[in-house]
């Protein structure tokens, strides 16, 4: 059953005027683990990072129905890669599943970010079909 669905676009020039304004602003919007693989990117690819995972927890935030603030802390949400490639998103304290997608053209980038709450039959499926992979 789903939960929540969120959305959320951003200007990327946008995100690296911020940077360059505000030096704290990376270690605000992003964990440590975060800011290790944006150091691993550069130039237009870093700033896609960034802005990607600054859009995917706002994202969250609105799929979650509460802003950023108490439920839900910059700092809670972690966005990384899976060895395909693919975003997963992970958040503290957070036992429903979680599933983002994180697109860029040009100077924007999209996000959508989707919480549900799987029954023990949906559950067992998925255990099952990561298995296979």
């Amino acid at each position: 059953m789903i939960i929540g669905i969120g959305n959320d676009m951003e200007s990327i020039a946008r995100i690296e005027a911020v940077l360059e304004r505000r030096p704290n602003f990376l270690s605000t919007i992003l964990t440590k683990e975060e800011i290790q693989a944006a150091s691993e990117r550069t130039g237009k690819h870093y700033l896609e990072f960034v802005a990607g995972r600054f859009s995917a927890k706002e994202a969250y935030s609105k799929a979650l129905g509460t802003g950023i603030g108490k439920k839900a802390a910059w700092q809670d949400i972690t966005i990384l890669n899976a060895p395909s490639g693919r975003p997963e998103i992970r958040v503290r304290g957070q036992k429903a599943t979680l599933s983002v997608a994180i697109t860029h053209s040009g100077d924007y980038v999209s996000t959508i970010v989707v919480i549900e709450k799987l029954s023990c039959f949906e559950r067992m499926k998925k255990k099952h079909w990561e298995k296979k992979r």
